[in-house]
């Protein structure tokens, strides 16, 4: 009998000090790469420097990192970038809503699916730019024009024809009642290069996202003719909605972080706890109020069913805007 009791008592100290699962000791031990899918100076690229200077100012990173630009191809080739190292988290993709569109619209055989999500940190509305000259004053005289002839003005967008630019736009005229299958479309790497075209006088309109153009509108470049936010936005309160005009739309851009496939459990957990110590930061809190930004933080799993979700509504917008059968 007190053998017994003494196999019991060694039994339960075991138990007792032994973890219920393996602790996770997954970090960084080399450089890690935040893939930015676009040209330096566009959104992405400002998300990712952002991203980049308070991970390595708040010492959340144990060691360096750096961004790397690889535009082209809508995001394509960002995401074959990420995809050449599978299961090595020391690579980060600055992601938006082009990884679903890409594939809904034959660009990209890589989805969501195909990679591994792990959070989504904010989310960004859309301004709609014209320069200070232009015969364009309000959205009401953009949609008045191309309802007539929807090939009148060249609207410049990034990073790819079907993108949440084209989307946003397509939306909005579309409940303008202008025929959006005939716009004028024209696409580039970055928004600044777009926003840089239509101050240049090389196209009419300039679709960005709405910290791009408060620069430029301050200083009289340019003239805001619509954002799509449901409301005016704080801070940039002379930017009137397209709901305001008459025009019945309104649109959010997401942001967030994505690896490449093949992470481990221990490696997203890491990566989960990093963003969402980030996005608790007061340092973060003013950079997204500075930018005009919408902090919408999820982690891995919630920010896949997210995906799922946005993957349908997508499609069914695209759709609608004819660019997919």
């Amino acid at each position: 009998m007190a053998s017994s009791l003494r196999f019991i008592a060694v039994v339960l100290a075991f138990i007792v000090s032994t973890p219920a699962w393996p602790q996770s000791t997954w970090k960084p031990e080399k450089n890690v790469e935040i893939i930015v899918p676009a040209a330096p100076g566009a959104a992405f690229d400002t998300t990712g420097r952002t991203l980049q200077r308070l991970l390595q100012d708040q010492k959340i990173l144990p060691g360096s990192s750096s961004v790397i630009n690889k535009a082209g191809g809508g995001g394509v080739i960002a995401m074959n970038y990420l995809n050449a190292h599978p299961g090595d988290a020391n690579y980060l993709f600055v992601m938006t809503a082009s990884v679903l569109t890409n594939h809904i619209l034959g660009v990209s055989k890589d989805t969501y699916t195909d990679f591994t999500p792990l959070s989504m940190l904010f989310s960004e509305y859309l301004a709609y730019g014209v320069r200070a000259d232009s015969p364009i004053k309000t959205a009401k005289d953009l949609a008045d024009a191309l309802r007539k002839d929807p090939t009148k003005y060249s609207i410049a967008v990034a990073t790819s024809r079907g993108g949440a630019l084209h989307i946003a736009t397509g939306l909005a005229l579309k409940a303008a009642g202008v025929d959006v299958k005939k716009l004028r479309i024209v696409v580039f790497n970055a928004n600044a290069e777009s926003l840089t075209s239509m101050l240049g006088g090389h196209v009419d309109v300039a679709v960005s996202t709405v910290n791009s153009f408060v620069p430029h509108a301050q200083a009289g470049k340019l003239r805001v003719i619509a954002v799509s936010s449901p409301r005016r936005l704080k801070g940039f309160a002379d930017a009137p909605t397209w709901k305001e005009q008459g025009i019945n739309s309104e649109y959010a851009s997401w942001r967030g972080m994505m690896g490449p496939r093949g992470l481990n459990a221990a490696q997203t957990a890491y990566w989960e706890d990093v963003f969402g110590k980030l996005t608790r930061s007061d340092e973060w809190r003013q950079d997204v109020e500075k930018n005009l930004w919408e902090v919408t933080y999820k982690g891995s799993r919630d920010s896949t069913r997210e995906m799922e979700q946005h993957y349908d509504e997508m499609r069914r917008m695209l759709i609608e805007l004819e660019l997919v059968k």
